[in-house]
């Protein structure tokens, strides 16, 4: 940097200086005597001196920029104080003390050898000391220093509660916009051997324009109460980014030595080494077994528990919930299973069938297992009995388990691939079991993996039977819905053969009658064409629709047709009608049906010597209303309420329970309604109301 009076440098550094001790003397006056405002004051006051020594140096004091160096690093380690203090309350509440002290004095002891070593910069220049200092050697600190605070920053806010972070997100915004633009500044000068005058400057009016956000900041939360905790999650990132921001400058570094020492090829490699450089810090992040590792590590050497149990819970709700996955339910319990202990893949067998074990899902498992086990094996036996979770690796002594004595199948001993066997236990019977694949990274079972591999497992081994349970049901479902399909089929096959039986009753009655031979032909005819015509769609009859039809219909015809059709087979029906044609929204075929099935039951509910049964045609309110009358045993009311209607309900010794269920059905089809009145002993009335046709749309010929 020139040395000499610059306006634009003096002005905003000076600006810098005047803002930051501004906000000094606020939260000295306003600010409560807490440990932290402390600290932040102290920071805060550094700012200042560095801002204003800063400004002293462009105006042309050049002895100033001696101190700038150690100012720098005093003023990141101020703030890293500050931070380490915040976070400390963390530990505290988790409960970790000794690990917070631990943590603060490993930052005092690195924080005081930076500091102590750039003192000896300054006293080398002063002439006190003779050692020369590695080049750049304060540069490679700066860098250290921000990426130190980012870690902070990052972990403060990740840690806050949502409801805090209003009150701290100014802080850690400002802050990190301050030393963002610090480490870009000293890595330009890393990779081009110097500082951009302009970009120097400019520091000054960033610092000069960042305050009044930690003014606002202080102004919101005096207390600094944040509400924090620890997780994993935080300390996986943390470790992630000193990793990162350590392998940064070392790359720095080894540019800085290819540019400098690389001849004419230094720019060349320095290009081509940084890229590379870049290129593996992606994929060394981005690799799983270095994610295992570090979750490894943080569990061995930072928790009292190996587990988030929230975490896990959460977790494992999202992974065994995600049906949006191409993966099916099963697939889904083994992932669930190997994210817990961090396995690479797994298998699982289920208990589908009665006392066999079926290889019924993998998920990323290339292996040839044994498909089958019969549940009288001594293994599965002492899986269900046990519910022993067996580490391959350290329970097996020449192929059996230690202190059971039980052999281990040979096909689970010949792949080294292989790590636990799982049991799926639900309500003390054995669902299935899950084997998984060895680890990322060698890691090791307590009773703290054991016990919550067994609690998944149970929770998994729930699932899996009530998806056993439902393809069973759906599997029944789908027999019971062939079942009521043939019920309706063989309902009317036993109407046609009613009418035939008719049929044969009068035959020795009118036998040489030939008009009476001619009739039982036809009638013979039409009724086998039916029966062919249901067997023919017996697999795809269905119930009843309730789609409405709009075919307009002479219903008077089509029941005088239905009374002579009667009459021919030997059943005398009164009909009478106190309208001409009538016309309504129906099918032929449907209202045959109908009114067979309403005809057949009023004749059955009759004594075999005393039938009597009218038709009456009527219309109403916009319905033609057919009542179906007989002098039946009747019904009690309890009886048409409950029961009349249930389908596969019956009185009839013979009887299927679908005929007053199917004609109801089809009524609603045809946008009307049926309704029973009857009297026990007395006899039963059915009422058919059909919606009419508006005599202006339709005239009937």
């Amino acid at each position: 940097m020139e040395k000499g009076f610059s306006d634009i440098g003096f002005v905003t550094f000076a600006l810098a200086g005047v803002s930051y001790m501004a906000l000094a003397v606020y939260i000295i006056i306003n600010g409560k005597n807490r440990q932290e405002n402390l600290w932040l004051t102290g920071a805060i006051v550094i700012s200042a001196l560095w801002s204003f020594v800063t400004a002293g140096a462009f105006f042309g004091y050049g002895t100033l920029d001696y101190f700038l160096s150690f100012l720098e690093i005093l003023r990141g380690v101020a703030w890293i104080a500050f931070f380490t203090v915040l976070l400390s309350r963390i530990w505290a509440m988790q409960g970790n003390v000794q690990l917070g002290r631990n943590l603060k004095l490993s930052l005092c002891f690195f924080l005081s050898m930076i500091l102590l070593v750039s003192l000896w910069d300054v006293g080398i220049v002063f002439g006190y000391f003779n050692v020369q200092l590695p080049a750049y050697y304060n540069v490679y600190s700066i860098l250290t220093l921000c990426i130190v605070i980012f870690l902070l920053v990052e972990n403060l806010y990740r840690n806050s509660a949502e409801e805090g972070r209003w009150g701290i997100k100014l802080l850690l915004l400002a802050v990190a916009g301050l030393y963002i633009y610090d480490f870009l500044l000293f890595a330009d000068r890393i990779l081009f051997t110097a500082i951009g005058q302009k970009l120097f400057e400019a520091r000054g009016m960033v610092n000069f324009l960042l305050v009044p956000l930690l003014a606002i900041a202080v102004s919101r939360n005096p207390s600094w109460k944040m509400n924090v905790k620890v997780s994993r999650k935080v300390a996986f990132h943390t470790i992630t980014l000193i990793g990162t921001g350590a392998y940064l400058i070392g790359m720095s570094a080894a540019g800085y030595f290819l540019q400098n020492y690389g001849g004419k090829w230094g720019n060349i490699l320095q290009v081509t080494f940084i890229l590379t450089a870049l290129l593996g810090l992606v994929a060394f992040i981005s690799s799983g077994k270095f994610r295992a590792w570090a979750q490894v590590l943080l569990s061995k050497h930072f928790f009292q528990y190996r587990y988030d149990y929230r975490e896990e819970w959460l977790k494992f709700i999202n992974t065994i919930s995600a049906t949006g996955e191409h993966y099916d339910l099963r697939e889904r319990v083994i992932k669930t299973l190997a994210d817990v202990v961090d396995s690479s893949g797994g298998a699982l067998w289920l208990c589908e069938q009665p006392d066999v074990y079926q290889l019924a899902a993998k998920w990323n498992f290339q292996y040839d297992v044994e498909n089958e086990l019969l549940s009288g094996d001594d293994f599965v036996k002492f899986l269900e009995r046990e519910e022993w979770v067996i580490d391959l690796n350290h329970e097996i002594e020449e192929g059996k388990i230690k202190h059971h004595g039980l052999s281990i199948p040979e096909w689970l001993l010949s792949n080294p691939r292989y790590w636990l066997v799982m049991p799926l236990d639900h309500l003390g019977k054995l669902v299935g079991f899950v084997v998984l694949l060895q680890p990322r990274v060698k890691n090791n079972l307590n009773w703290e993996s054991t016990d919550l591999l067994k609690t998944l497992g149970r929770q998994t081994a729930s699932y899996l039977a009530e998806q056993i349970s439902e393809m069973s049901l759906a599997e029944s479902r789908e027999f019971e819905s062939f079942n009521r399909k043939f019920a309706f089929v063989v309902h009317d096959i036993k109407n046609l053969t009613s009418q035939l039986s008719l049929i044969v009753k009068n035959a020795k009655k009118h036998a040489d009658n030939p008009d009476f031979q001619k009739d039982m032909i036809l009638t013979i005819q039409d009724s086998v064409t039916k029966m062919n015509s249901l067997l023919s769609r017996i697999t795809v009859v269905q119930e009843p629709s309730l789609d409405r039809v709009d075919h307009v219909l002479n219903i008077s015809v089509t029941i005088e047709k239905m009374v002579k059709d009667w009459d021919k087979r030997g059943l005398n029906i009164a009909f009478t009608k106190s309208e001409g044609d009538v016309a309504v929204y129906a099918d032929e075929e449907s209202i045959e049906t109908i009114f067979m099935h309403l005809i057949e039951n009023a004749r059955e509910a009759c004594a075999a010597d005393n039938i009597r049964i009218g038709l009456d045609l009527s219309c109403e309110g916009g319905f033609a209303i057919v009542k179906v009358r007989d002098n039946g045993h009747g019904m009690a009311q309890d009886f048409i309420q409950n029961e009349l209607f249930r389908p596969f309900r019956s009185t009839k010794e013979n009887g299927y329970g679908i005929g007053a269920y199917e004609s109801r059905e089809m009524v609603k089809r045809l946008g009307g309604r049926l309704m029973v009145k009857s009297q026990k002993e007395v006899g039963t009335t059915m009422k058919v109301y059909l919606r009419l046709v508006d005599d202006r749309e339709v005239s009937l010929s």
